[in-house]
Formats: C-alpha cells, structure tokens, sequence
C-alpha cells in the first residue's frame, strides 16, 4: 500500500485528476482509525476530523506530500490545527453561548480545561518546533493524530526505538 500512495501522490502532482481520488479512497478509513484514537479532549469526531483534514490538504488544489511518508506527517500536523481551531472556536470569550450549538456541554469545566490545556499543549508545541522539529512532529504525530509508535516511525522515516525516544523526550 505504501507504493501505491506514493505513486498516486506523484501522479497527483503530474495533473493526473483520479488520483485524488483512489488516494482518498485508500487513505481516508486509515485516516479515520487514526482519528478515531486520538486523545485530544476535543468534541470534534474523527469523522468530522478527517473530512476537515482533507478539506485544507486539497484546498490549495496541490498537495504538497511526495510520498506516504510524508503525506501521513503532513496530515497529523493538519489534523492539530484543526483540533486547536476548533477548540479556541468553541471556547472564545467574545463568543455568545446561543451562539454555539449545545454550548452548555461543550464548554462544561471540564471541556473548558481540556480545551485551556490543549491551547497551551499548543503554545508549547510551537514553541519546540523552533527548537527541535522532529520532536514536535513526534508529538503531533502521536497526540494529535493518534498515531501508533509505528505509524509515528513511518511518517518520520525513523525507527520505531527512535519514535518512541522522540515521543518521550517531546512529552
């Protein structure tokens, strides 16, 4: 299956207009398992995820990933932008609670300092990722997308002893 992203990616970038296509129709339910176990604190759903995901990876009309790899990488840093959109959306101070739908249950105490704790997981993150990149993408990669040790190691393009190293020193 890896090849076979990476020669639809390519194929992608040549102009070829199906790729996209069987690229998502081969990627989205791997996407979607990954969402699924994520451990975000979000109330965003991992079909919701995805689908957002998508959209801003084909919104420019190119993806930019030139193999698996790096598509994979690409989409959990997507994937916590959105989670991190989502949650500052939900819980913004100039918002009306009629505003949002069901606000009373996202925005609970609890909601609320899992959405404050993932605003400064985020901070953070920025700031690591001027420090150190692959430890910041280790960290997207598990915590944000889900990623198991081994998927994290495949998008890095490292070994798995070194994905878990990245995921310890980033925690």
């Amino acid at each position: 299956m890896a090849s076979e992203v990476t020669l639809l990616l390519h194929a992608h970038r040549d102009g070829d207009e199906n790729a996209i296509n069987d690229l998502t129709r081969i990627i989205y339910p791997e996407l979607k398992a990954m969402a699924r176990r994520r451990s975000s604190g979000s109330a965003m759903g991992a079909t919701t995820l995805v689908n957002e995901t998508f959209v801003k990876l084909l919104s420019g009309g190119d993806v930019s990933a030139t193999d698996r790899q790096q598509f994979f990488a690409l989409s959990a840093t997507i994937m916590r932008r959105v989670i991190i959109d989502e949650v500052r959306y939900a819980t913004a101070d100039k918002r009306n609670a009629a505003d949002i739908p069901l606000a009373e249950e996202q925005v609970a105490d609890e909601t609320l300092a899992s959405a404050e704790f993932l605003i400064e997981v985020d901070r953070v993150l920025t700031q690591l990722e001027a420090e150190d990149p692959k430890l910041a993408q280790a960290f997207e990669c598990r915590y944000f997308a889900g990623f198991t040790v081994s998927e994290t190691a495949e998008s890095l393009e490292v070994s798995e002893r070194t994905a878990e190293r990245l995921w310890a020193a980033a925690r």
